[in-house]
């Protein structure tokens, strides 16, 4: 007999393994009495902050035994059973120690009982801080979805992990996560707050963090040891292409080389390439793919053309000078279709040996262009034999409003997806099927021109109310605007509002989608090969602003 109901029961196994795996922490209980039944337990923890399963098995002569389990001195447990689990939520149990008492009592009347004190803690999210600039200051703060303060926290040193936690009167339901950038004394105002919706408590951000490469207090190592090293390239017959030398290669966020051209001489049969690279010394790499590229080239030189295109993979640790003529021309031509009247376009195009490579963020770059006065929607790329897989990261402007980016595997098509968006007070209907919504706010400050850029991070939804006018701001965060003779609650009616719309052809969680390299379209670990859209444009007013 259950005397809670199944959430809670849930929520003790919760409590029981938070710390560690259940089959790490094994505990046997005997009675006094030899016969009496003995207990296994395993998942108990010192301390608990998610769920958490508990497993329990009774070893005793009996065909039935009769079991208890008290929690701070109340039953919630009755059963007969020699093997069972249940779950531990934090969110069922107080803050701080609760006492777990469980009684075994065979047919004999044999009792064995073990007890277990734990601490609970009502875990809600854990965030990579954003870096600490110069001398300012950064916090971390959680609200409920309708903008009630939960915690907040200050953060002390770069990408430091913060994990927030809730108080006894927290009832479990999805949270808001605030990051608050501060420029420090000598600049006064807030540079960014960045507002993430829809997280469940207990979520771990930082792993999709890593997984997006992000920096993160575990990731990220200011005084990485860097190798460098030279290499000289002879034989070039025109001086733009000797100008053009570019590799870059990265694994992971700690791993990567760049090799390019610091210097060009002529010399009697043509021109010479002097190159510089660096590699990071935790990089195993045989090979870095050097090519031609176009980004490299100021205005004083003609660009190069895709049949120019030469590639040649080298290695670093024994390739001292070499000919251009050992370069190699593109296995085969590639091809991206654009929209119609697409006028301009950045391109990046990356290759990864297999699905293995890309899941782990292991490529080169291997071509780029921003071409002007494009006149075509047909795009050429070169394609090598060996990587299996490509990634083209192309943006474009759709129109004087909007631009799009896409993520793309392969060769393709590249759509303009139907998203849209309009805003009716705090009220915004959304059109479309994507991943997510992003929304950037600026209030330009009447102080020393300084503007507030809000971020808001949320799940697709046909309606969603932000609750921005209700959203509680840490009472550090208000005194620190005061200070600085600024009305805080002023950025809560913005000058701007552009909105972004996320969406990928694979089935990827909303939190694999938050992080992004640099701002870039985000392309998680472990993603498979799916192909990703960002659709940017200016929030739409249903009073016609």
């Amino acid at each position: 007999m259950l005397r809670y109901p199944l959430r809670l029961l849930i929520a003790l196994i919760v409590f029981v393994t938070v710390a560690c795996d259940p089959e790490e922490n094994i505990s046997e209980f005997n009675g006094e009495n030899e016969n009496a039944p003995k207990i296994t337990v395993k998942g108990f923890t010192t301390e608990i902050e998610v769920v958490t399963q508990i497993t329990i098995e009774i070893n005793d002569d009996s065909e039935i035994v009769s079991n208890r389990l008290i929690v701070n001195g109340e039953e919630i447990l009755e059963n007969s059973d020699k093997n069972f689990k249940f779950d531990i939520n934090p969110f069922d149990y107080p803050v701080g120690e609760n006492k777990f008492v469980f009684y075994s009592v065979d047919e004999d009347g044999n009792e064995t009982k073990f007890e277990n004190t734990t601490i609970i803690k009502k875990f809600l999210a854990s965030i990579a801080s954003p870096y600490l600039i110069g001398n300012g200051r950064v916090f971390i703060s959680a609200n409920s979805m309708s903008g009630e303060l939960l915690t907040n926290v200050e953060v002390f040193k770069d990408f430091e992990n913060v994990k927030l936690y809730a108080g006894d009167n927290f009832t479990e339901q999805p949270i808001i996560v605030t990051s608050y950038v501060l420029l420090g004394e000598d600049n006064g105002v807030f540079s960014e707050i960045k507002s993430i919706f829809n997280i469940e408590p207990g979520t771990n951000l930082i792993e999709y963090q890593k997984k997006s490469g992000t920096f993160t207090e575990n990731t990220y190592n200011p005084t990485s040891l860097t190798e460098y090293f030279s290499i000289e390239v002879q034989d070039f017959e025109f001086e733009n292409i000797a100008n053009s030398l570019l590799g870059n290669y990265r694994n992971g966020w700690d791993t990567y080389a760049q090799v390019f051209t610091t210097e060009v001489v002529e010399e009697l049969n043509g021109f010479k390439s002097n190159l510089f690279g660096n590699v990071s010394r935790s990089a195993n790499v045989e090979d870095i793919l050097l090519h031609t590229t176009n980004s490299t080239l100021n205005s004083s030189f003609d660009k190069i053309k895709l049949e120019d295109y030469r590639y040649l993979f080298i290695n670093t640790s024994n390739e001292q000078s070499i000919s251009f003529s050992q370069f190699l021309p593109p296995n085969d031509i590639g091809y991206i279709y654009l929209p119609d009247n697409v006028e301009r376009y950045s391109l990046s195009v990356t290759g990864f040996k297999d699905e293995s490579a890309m899941n782990q963020q292991n490529y080169s770059t291997m071509f780029s262009e921003s071409p002007r006065n494009f006149n075509k929607n047909t795009v050429e790329i070169p394609l090598i034999n060996e990587f299996g897989l490509i990634i083209s990261k192309i943006s474009f402007p759709v129109n004087a409003y909007t631009t799009m980016e896409a993520s793309v595997v392969g060769e393709k098509t590249i759509e303009i997806p139907d998203w849209s968006g309009q805003k009716n007070g705090e009220l915004i209907t959304l059109n479309g099927d994507f991943d997510l919504f992003h929304l950037l706010t600026i209030k330009r400050l009447p102080v020393n021109n300084k503007t507030v850029r809000w971020e808001y991070f949320h799940k697709n939804e046909n309606e969603v109310n932000l609750n921005i006018k209700s959203f509680e701001f840490p009472e550090v965060i208000k005194s620190l605007a005061s200070a600085s003779f600024f009305e805080l609650e002023s950025i809560k009616t913005p000058d701007i509002e552009n909105v972004t719309f996320i969406g990928s052809s694979g089935n990827l969680d909303y939190e694999q989608l938050l992080f992004g390299n640099n701002g870039l379209i985000p392309r998680p670990y472990n993603a498979g090969p799916v192909d990703i859209f960002r659709l940017s444009t200016i929030l739409n007013s249903s009073n016609g602003n």
